[in-house]
């Protein structure tokens, strides 16, 4: 399948604040219920290992439900130091908050909003991830996100939790719709305004069903990764991981890069 970028309602600036958290929240309790990065834990563990870097400075970080996830694995093994940092473009400091508490302050915020594509030099190093973000970013922008991590000489990795094809479009359109009216009351912290727009205004169930559907258009391939890896200049003095890791729910496409 190409490449579409077409928009996710989410992007935008002007998009209700109460509606895009409504969205990330979702998806939070979503990634945690299906444990969706599992599979590559293995493969992100060995990563932190041989970087020696293990505060993880996350982009994109949504509801920070991905982070929660890799706490939970990367703690079962005592062998292996957790901390790490969320950060977005238009950041959930509700949900944010939120993941602090459940992390026992393992992991921390940045209240501010952050712009992957656009990282003042102040930026602390640790090992770079976007978790269930990349595809938001149009190829330049992609391509300058890896860049920047091998010009400051930083570990990065990139992680997808879909794959791209006709059965994964189906899938999350159907399984968002049904799982989004089946799972809202559950979703914590719990917010009125959440029941709200999803019951008696659907605006969050119709905006997720249809960034869902969009994400999977916008997805890069390791393929497409593995050219944008090509024109970046200095990339031979990384070592370069990518692939696909599958689970019993579905596939995590992964790049993860680490300096030489």
């Amino acid at each position: 399948m190409p490449r579409l970028h077409l928009f996710e309602i989410e992007d935008f600036p002007w998009y209700p604040r109460v509606i895009r958290e409504g969205q990330t929240d979702f998806l939070r309790f979503l990634m945690q219920l299906f444990d969706v990065f599992r599979a590559v834990i293995p493969t992100l563990r060995e990563a932190l290992q041989k970087s020696q870097q293990h505060h993880l400075i996350d982009f994109c970080s949504g509801g920070g439900g991905s982070m929660l996830l890799i706490r939970k694995h990367l703690k079962s093994d005592q062998n292996t130091p957790f901390r790490a940092t969320l950060s977005d473009l238009y950041p959930n400091t509700h949900a944010f908050e939120f993941v602090k508490q459940q992390s026992n302050g393992e992991i921390d915020y940045q209240p501010n909003s952050v712009d992957a594509t656009n990282l003042p030099e102040s930026t602390p190093q640790g090992f770079w991830t976007i978790f269930n973000g990349f595809h938001h970013f149009k190829p330049p922008e992609a391509k300058s996100i890896l860049t920047k991590a091998v010009e400051r000489k930083v570990p990065i990795g990139i992680f997808e939790p879909i794959d791209k094809s006709i059965f994964q479009i189906l899938i999350n359109t159907l399984v968002l719709f049904v799982l989004i009216f089946l799972f809202t009351p559950f979703v914590r912290p719990f917010k009125w305004s959440r029941l709200l727009f999803t019951y008696i205004i659907p605006l969050i169930p119709i905006c997720t069903v249809w960034d869902g559907f969009v994400s999977v258009l916008r997805l890069y391939t390791p393929k497409d990764m593995r050219k944008m890896i090509a024109e970046i200049p200095e990339a031979d003095q990384y070592e370069w991981n990518l692939g696909k890791a599958r689970h019993m729910f579905g596939v995590v496409i992964y790049l993860i890069g680490i300096p030489k």
